[in-house]
């Protein structure tokens, strides 16, 4: 009779050791233990607060500014406002004056025109005004004169010799501290310019020209130059 050494198979293994059930059970596990923590990850304050808080709006940028505008003028160069004011008043008042239908009404829209330019004239003077310099010269003496176009039909300028210079001063001398800058100039140069307006016994301007008629349609103011140069 042979002897039987294997173990008895009366009863099946314990439940825990059957691999066919023990690997189904961790992968199990495994898996609702990754489920749960992605679902707490989701629901965490940090994520809650990621996906709510509203965009930074100091991040959004800004939508460009248009540049300012430049009044300028081509032929002329770039005017200071005070400069473009006094010819804005000039060119408006030449309306006035053409529809004048008698020398009295012509007058007053004359005389009402350089009430309004001196308004804008701080102590008469002119700093850094700009302009065409279209006549340049001297005189016996050596002076020089000159007449500056400001806008069209619109010019500020010096007298022309001694006679006319006698009592204004307006005559530019050799040892103007701008001379030699000025006899490098020539006609039709821009430049950027500094004065005082000369008054008259009436007025705050003083005119170059001989007749009111063309005072109104062209005016010429006599100036008194503290510096001229090319602009």
């Amino acid at each position: 009779m042979t002897e039987n050494n294997a173990e008895p198979t009366h009863g099946k293994s314990p439940w825990y050791k059957q691999k066919k059930i023990i690997i189904p059970l961790i992968s199990l596990v495994v898996l609702i233990s990754i489920v749960n923590s992605g679902s707490e990850s989701e629901n965490s304050p940090a994520a809650e607060s990621a996906t709510s808080a509203p965009a930074d709006q100091s991040q959004v940028p800004e939508s460009p500014q248009p540049e300012a505008v430049v009044e300028e003028d081509s032929q002329y160069g770039l005017y200071p406002s005070d400069q473009k004011e006094f010819i804005d008043v000039i060119v408006a008042a030449r309306t006035a004056i053409d529809n004048a239908e008698t020398d009295l009404q012509e007058s007053v829209a004359l005389r009402k025109r350089d009430k309004d330019l001196c308004k804008i004239l701080s102590s008469n003077s002119a700093k850094n005004w700009v302009g065409v310099l279209t006549e340049v010269g001297a005189n016996g003496e050596g002076k020089a004169y000159v007449e500056i176009e400001l806008a069209e039909d619109v010019r500020v300028k010096t007298w022309n010799n001694a006679f006319s210079d006698l009592s204004d001063n307006t005559l530019i001398p050799t040892s103007a501290s701008f001379f030699d800058r000025l006899v490098a100039l020539t006609e039709d140069t821009k430049v950027v310019w500094s004065g005082k307006f000369l008054s008259d016994s009436d007025s705050c301007l003083k005119k170059a020209n001989l007749t009111d008629v063309f005072y109104g349609i062209d005016p010429q103011f006599v100036v008194r130059f503290s510096d001229i140069k090319a602009g």
